[in-house]
């Protein structure tokens, strides 16, 4: 009967653990959306630094998101076939090119690979 008991609540403790996990995840993911927002609207405003900024806090996020729950590769890449590792990807691209572009001084550039940046995000939050 002991037995029983403990393996109910270590499943509990288990499960209550597992829940955090999500919202930690989804945190980081708010959090990166929020910073991609910014980056967006201070490319609009001209602000190659500020671009630069909010897409490096967002990189952190995502970086760490990744961390807690990482995308497995397949062996053979068949295009479609890992959408949300796809997206990730290419959201991982857009922000080097808008980082890459506020450094260059280019706001209108950076903000814009930012916004693209902000698309493959809410993609990937949508994919399988």
């Amino acid at each position: 009967m002991k037995a029983v008991a403990y393996a109910l609540l270590a499943g509990l403790i288990g499960f209550g653990g597992n829940s955090g996990i999500g919202y930690a995840q989804e945190d980081h993911e708010k959090l990166a959306e929020q910073h991609l927002k910014k980056a967006i609207e201070s490319g609009r405003k001209g602000n190659a630094k500020e671009v630069a900024h909010h897409t490096e806090e967002a990189r952190k996020q995502l970086i760490e998101q990744n961390k807690e729950h990482p995308y497995a590769h397949p062996i053979v890449p068949i295009y479609g076939e890992k959408q949300k590792a796809e997206h990730d990807e290419a959201t991982f691209e857009e922000m080097a090119k808008a980082i890459s572009a506020a450094k260059q001084g280019n706001a209108e550039e950076a903000g814009e690979a930012a916004r693209r940046a902000y698309i493959h995000l809410k993609q990937k939050e949508q994919s399988r």
